[in-house]
C-alpha cells in the first residue's frame, strides 16, 4: 500500500481523521492569488492621461523677461486670470520668496488647500517651480501685474498684487500674452470661474 493509504485506513481505524496531503495546503494560497487577479481585473485597465492642451503656438517666438531683482517677483500676488488645468487658477494666491538670484520657496494656496514648493532660477526671467518652468513674460515697472508662461504653452496666467488690479495693465498683460503666441479667448477669470 501507498504510505498515503497506510495513513488513511490507520486513521480510519483510530477513528480519527485523516490528515490532509501535504499538496492540499497549496491550493489555498494560490486560490487567493487567483481571486486577487480577478477583482484586480473586474476594476479594468488604467485610462491613459489624455493630451495636455496648449495654449500657444509653439512655432511663436516666446521671451522671458526681468527688468529687476528676482526678489522684486517676492511677496503675495493673486492670480486673476489663467488657462485651465495649470498649476494655478483664478483666484489662487501665489506667495513668492526669492533671494536675489531667484531661488526659494512659493506657496501655492487655492480651492481650500496650500502647498510650499521650491523654486529655482534657470535664467533670466526663468523659474522651475514645482518641477515646473515658470516664464516671467512680462510685469509692469512697479510690479503690480505679471503675467507667467510656460515655454510649451501648457499653462499661463496673469496675477496683481492684492488690491492692486488695474484695467490698463490687465490690457497690457493680454497682450503679452497674445504677442508670446497664447490665444488670450481661452483665458479665465475668477468671475468665470
Amino acid at each position: 500500500m501507498p504510505p498515503s493509504m497506510t495513513r488513511e485506513v490507520a486513521a480510519t481505524k483510530t477513528g480519527m481523521a485523516a490528515p490532509r496531503p501535504a499538496r492540499a495546503g497549496r491550493i489555498v494560497p494560490r486560490m487567493a492569488a487567483l481571486v486577487s487577479l480577478a477583482l484586480l481585473a473586474a476594476c479594468g485597465a488604467a485610462q491613459a492621461p489624455g493630451p495636455v492642451p496648449v495654449y500657444r503656438a509653439v512655432d511663436a517666438p516666446i521671451a522671458s523677461s526681468l527688468r529687476g531683482a528676482a526678489y522684486d517677483l517676492g511677496g503675495d500676488w493673486i492670480v486673476t486670470a489663467a488657462y485651465p488645468g495649470g498649476p494655478v487658477a483664478p483666484g489662487d494666491r501665489v506667495t513668492l520668496q526669492l533671494d536675489a538670484a531667484g531661488g526659494g520657496v512659493a506657496r501655492l494656496a487655492g480651492a481650500g488647500a496650500a502647498k510650499l514648493v521650491p523654486v529655482t532660477a534657470q535664467g533670466r526671467g526663468r523659474f522651475e517651480i514645482g518641477g515646473q518652468p515658470w516664464w516671467l513674460l512680462w510685469a509692469d515697472d512697479e510690479y503690480r501685474t505679471a503675467v507667467i508662461g510656460a515655454p510649451g504653452g501648457e499653462y499661463g496666467w496673469i496675477m496683481d498684487r492684492p488690491g492692486q488690479a488695474g484695467a490698463d495693465r490687465a490690457r497690457a498683460a493680454r497682450e503679452m500674452l497674445d504677442f508670446n503666441g497664447y490665444d488670450t479667448d481661452a483665458l479665465t477669470t475668477a468671475r468665470e470661474g
